[in-house]
């Protein structure tokens, strides 16, 4: 198939001379070709930003009203967020277990109260917390799930912004509405959880690289700055890591005239990465990462040499049953297909980068923590799943429809998406 070109007007030596440029999921737009003005979102684009907050939304209140949203895990984020409140940490708990009993949410574990929550792993999980404090209280315990509905929200959005930065706005709709259609995603997202903060940071960080005009040093300084975010939400450092690394190795193949903004953006997110690995190790202390595997595994692996005959054991179940559940949910499974399918029709592209990225991100996961989690897990993939199948389906549609065709001055009708 051929690729769309478009012709550019470059002046030079008071002549204009006309230019091939290729289309934007093949390359970013360089900013200096062209004078842009910040504008809100408006035409197509915004029309679009609504079908997908629509059925964003439409997901969102389905799940509230069909399943309960208080997880094991939310009673430490509401133990600290009634400690950050100012309540001791007698009374904080006592708050939580009875709002657990009387509502039936879920066997309240004595193993887990009796095991000093304020000492865990949880502990470098403040994000949640601490912006949960006005709800929780206007709403009680209940307030806890506000902050993750809002946060899939806006990740929904910022994942359909990035969405059109490399593909039309029909086709970014589409992948979106498709993400949003499988239960397992809001399931995770609205509940009393971090995963939503942290995948709403996460498409924050793509969307914050160079892609169109160069990184500046706000862009770096706020690449940074989410990235650090990030640790005070989910620790998702293998997909972080593993994401701007790829997108960086892809900028020197594919846009090496810009090789020095894209290493800024990349230090930048490097930079915010550490700083938030090393305050975690700071607020976690006493507690090592060995030691939490150490628990994790029953008390079965500390060193590498237990932990390997653990892996064994534990790591095909674990895969049979994730496969299991991930393929009960048609759009999660059509979802992941396409996007493997991109990854070769589009493989001149970012696109087999992001998503290559997105399997090696959810690996370092499973290994840290090889247990089945629903996709729970794996919701940092998101991003680079739906980019794919909105580039495929835009390659489908210019096959079948020779007609459809981008904008030629603007590639990506999104007001700014990139920093």
């Amino acid at each position: 198939m051929g690729e769309l070109t478009v012709t550019r007007t470059v002046p030079s030596n008071d002549k204009e001379a006309t230019a091939p440029a290729p289309s934007a999921e093949e390359a970013p737009v360089p900013a200096s070709t062209r004078t842009r003005r910040w504008r809100g979102p408006s035409g197509p684009f915004a029309w679009g930003a609504l079908v997908v907050l629509a059925a964003t939304a439409t997901a969102m209140v389905w799940t509230y009203a069909s399943t309960h949203q208080i997880f094991p895990d939310s009673q430490w984020y509401l133990i600290y967020t009634y400690h950050y409140m100012g309540y001791d940490k007698a009374h904080g708990e006592q708050v939580v277990l009875d709002y657990i009993r009387d509502h039936g949410t879920f066997k309240p574990y004595d193993y887990l109260w009796a095991s000093k929550p304020f000492t865990l792993s949880y502990r470098p999980r403040m994000l949640l917390p601490l912006l949960s404090i006005p709800w929780v209280a206007l709403f009680g315990p209940g307030g806890i799930v506000v902050v993750p509905g809002i946060a899939f929200v806006v990740a929904m959005y910022l994942v359909y912004r990035f969405a059109t930065v490399h593909a039309s706005v029909p086709s970014s709709v589409a992948a979106g509405v498709l993400a949003v259609a499988s239960p397992l995603i809001a399931k995770w997202c609205v509940g009393g959880l971090t995963d939503s903060l942290a995948l709403m940071l996460h498409t924050a960080t793509l969307l914050l690289l160079p892609w169109r005009k160069p990184a500046t040093k706000w862009t770096v300084a706020g690449l940074a700055l989410v990235t650090f975010l990030v640790g005070t939400a989910r620790v998702i450092t293998p997909y972080t890591v593993a994401t701007v690394a790829a997108v960086w190795l892809w900028a020197m193949w594919r846009d090496r005239g810009r090789w020095r903004s894209w290493t800024a953006a990349a230090a930048g997110a490097a930079a915010g990465v550490v700083a938030g690995a090393i305050w975690s190790k700071l607020v976690s202390a006493p507690l090592s990462s060995r030691d939490h595997f150490f628990s994790m595994t029953g008390g079965r692996a500390r060193t590498l040499g237990e932990a390997l005959p653990w892996y064994r054991e534990a790591v095909p179940e674990a895969l049979s049953k994730e496969a299991t559940i991930v393929l009960s949910s048609w759009p999660l499974v059509l979802l992941l297909v396409l996007s493997l399918v991109a990854s070769v029709v589009a493989w001149r592209t970012v696109v087999p980068w992001l998503v290559a990225s997105a399997w090696v991100g959810a690996t370092g996961i499973f290994l840290i923590a090889p247990f089945m989690t629903m996709f729970r897990y794996e919701l940092p993939m998101l991003p680079a799943l739906v980019v794919a199948v909105a580039v495929l389906f835009d390659r489908v549609a210019k096959g079948l429809l020779p007609a459809f065709q981008r904008p030629a001055a603007d590639p990506a009708p999104s007001p700014g998406a990139s920093g």
